[in-house]
């Protein structure tokens, strides 16, 4: 998710949990690739909120390309130290993602 949204220009969005809930949840249920990415589809089948969902990837997680913080007025996407030069290179981003 992080990686599509820099991919549209967006590193931040407004912390409307509800609006983020239903917004997620609700393009995930209808995303043919859902299934290569099972914990989330798990999570989410199982009543997991989509934006606790969405942002599970914080800052302390194990990921390589992004991270979410959540702590502001607005949910901020962050790149890793492999991007420390601010420039990410989206195509090696979406190669190193499982999957």
């Amino acid at each position: 998710m992080a990686l599509g949204l820099i991919m549209c220009d967006r590193f931040t969005l407004p912390w409307d949990k509800v609006a983020i809930d239903l917004s997620f949840e609700g393009a995930w249920r209808s995303w043919q690739y859902r299934h290569r990415f099972s914990q989330v589809d798990t999570d989410i089948r199982h009543g997991g909120d989509g934006a606790r969902v969405m942002t599970r990837a914080d800052e302390g997680k194990q990921t390589s390309n992004f991270y979410w913080d959540t702590s502001g007025r607005e949910i901020a996407i962050y790149p890793r130290n492999v991007w420390s030069d601010g420039e990410v290179d989206v195509d090696q981003a979406a190669e190193w993602i499982d999957g």
